[in-house]
């Protein structure tokens, strides 16, 4: 069974937009089902479990009754954990009060900007759903999701899930750091997106001199990542306020050559970035004590002395 947080349940009558809608999240790695009636609906949220609901507001056409809001109360009641997302081509205020005032998640206008507000609005909502999915897991789950992940990583081929899943595996290893709980994927703004945030509120002296914050970036290419994508994350940390002095460069094909002279010629900068390939990344996986493997790590670094990145 797919988790929740890889699920969408889009409720909608009209093909077209159904179709939009499969086209634009599963572009973004996600597995959508679809049903157009109330029953259907019902039917499919009992067999089986969605983070985010797409829910048409009326689904009966543009001068129909708001069917749709008629069963927020019922999918509620059904899928508790469910972030349910109202969408409308006939937004007004009544409805609106109302569905939020029967817990709906989101609210979203079948607009020229339906896209880029779809995508947004999903996104935010499966980040709640994955914290929550995460705050439940007990040690044991926690190692069998992180291997688990990982394992669904190498043999993943669509890119965009291969993607998000090379996220929630970092959000889980460093989770299971004392120290680094407080962790997420997808910070962004205006300007550049950061692929997971980590706060740093480790007690360890090794890692209290590394700054409020530790950036991680994720590359799930299979094909070695060059030298400017390394300047790029560079940039990101430099641009922190002087929060930000440590960084974990991931990428599961591996590094180009000139990326580990890059990191040898920084050697004056008050930032540090480590590189993660594919063997470092298995080490951290399968490792009891994931801050003593990145300590060493932290120390290959520093020295640049061409291990750091390969294991």
């Amino acid at each position: 069974m797919k988790r929740p947080s890889e699920s969408i349940l889009v409720i909608e009558d009209e093909k077209p937009f159904v179709e939009t809608y499969r086209r634009l999240l599963r572009a973004e790695g996600y597995e959508i089902d679809a049903a157009s009636t109330p029953d259907e609906a019902l039917q499919k949220v009992a067999e089986g479990s969605f983070g985010v609901v797409i829910l048409d507001q009326k689904l009966q056409g543009g001068h129909g009754p708001d069917l749709g809001l008629d069963l927020i109360a019922q999918l509620r009641e059904r899928s508790p954990g469910s972030r349910i997302i109202i969408a409308t081509a006939f937004p007004d205020e009544r409805a609106i009060e109302r569905a939020f005032g029967l817990g709906v998640y989101d609210y979203l206008e079948k607009g020229q900007l339906l896209g880029a507000f779809l995508k947004a609005k999903v996104r935010n909502a499966m980040a709640e759903v994955r914290e929550r999915e995460h705050a439940l897991l007990g040690h044991a789950a926690r190692e069998a999701r992180i291997r688990e992940t990982w394992d669904a990583l190498r043999s993943e081929a669509d890119l965009q899930r291969k993607g998000r899943l090379l996220e929630e595996l970092m959000v889980l290893v460093f989770k299971s750091i004392p120290g680094f709980e407080q962790t997420w994927p997808n910070r962004q703004n205006e300007l550049e997106e950061i692929d997971v945030l980590v706060q740093n509120n480790s007690v360890d002296p090794f890692w209290r001199g590394e700054g409020q914050y530790l950036l991680v970036e994720c590359k799930n290419w299979s094909k070695p990542v060059d030298v400017n994508e390394l300047k790029l994350f560079w940039l990101k940390l430099e641009r922190r306020f002087q929060r930000c002095r440590l960084g974990f460069f991931v990428a599961v094909g591996g590094f180009a050559k000139t990326v580990r002279w890059e990191q040898w010629t920084r050697r004056n900068g008050t930032t540090l970035v480590m590189l993660l390939g594919p063997e470092l990344i298995e080490r951290l996986v399968a490792s009891a004590d994931r801050s003593a493997v990145l300590k060493e790590l932290h120390a290959s670094a520093v020295m640049a002395d061409g291990d750091n990145g390969k294991g």
